[in-house]
């Protein structure tokens, strides 16, 4: 391994052994356990969100939850740290189905997570953020608002084609959420023919990963 990529790793939190399990399984139960092992001496706040969305990936709530109450958040905390965290909390609220708790979260911290993910150095992670809100708004009856939320990630994945289909899978969720299950349904069948037909995944096992999104939103 050449001396850049170990100092990518490095900055990162994470090896060549971690890298190689995400390349042929991505997030799973193993490449969780490997990497808290890997930063068990000593935590970062950082480490613990990183954390926090894996086991938010995997649906193990209760772990995620745990992570994330080992950051804390206030007025002297780094912009970084708060971003993140946030989504976080968001998405881990969305996938609980705690629809008012999500929005507790979202409109007391609607501005900035709106400039956070706007700016230049976050501008790439705009899609998990537009997708957790309109979900959000959807799950709570404010469907215009998540409409216009969900324009902004379609503006967002046009930009890198690879995020291409987390939008399409978004509309499902949201329309689902929503209660609207007709239109939901008929989204997933379009949504799935979108996710057959796709040729840019970074990783063989990503087809799988959006079929068992899919399958999920629409339970």
């Amino acid at each position: 391994m050449g001396l850049m990529k170990k100092i990518m790793y490095k900055l990162a939190g994470i090896n060549e052994e971690l890298d190689l399990l995400y390349q042929e399984r991505g997030y799973c139960d193993e490449y969780a356990e490997k990497y808290k092992a890997l930063h068990s001496k000593k935590m970062s706040q950082m480490d613990y969100l990183t954390l926090a969305d894996i086991y938010i990936s995997l649906r193990r709530y209760s772990d995620a939850e745990e992570m994330l109450s080992n950051v804390k958040v206030g007025f002297t905390t780094d912009d970084t740290v708060k971003g993140m965290y946030l989504l976080q909390k968001l998405n881990l609220f969305v996938g609980e189905g705690k629809a008012e708790e999500a929005l507790s979260v979202f409109a007391k911290e609607q501005k900035f997570l709106d400039i956070f993910f706007s700016a230049p150095a976050y501008k790439r992670m705009g899609v998990a953020y537009y997708d957790a809100a309109a979900v959000t708004l959807a799950m709570n009856g404010q469907l215009e608002a998540a409409g216009r939320y969900y324009q902004l990630e379609k503006q967002s994945a046009e930009a890198n084609n690879k995020a291409y289909l987390y939008p399409v899978l978004t509309n499902v969720h949201m329309l689902k959420a929503a209660g609207n299950d007709e239109m939901a349904q008929e989204a997933a069948e379009k949504a799935r023919e979108e996710i057959m037909k796709f040729t840019s995944y970074s990783y063989p096992w990503q087809k799988e990963q959006f079929l068992a999104m899919l399958d999920d939103y629409m339970k």
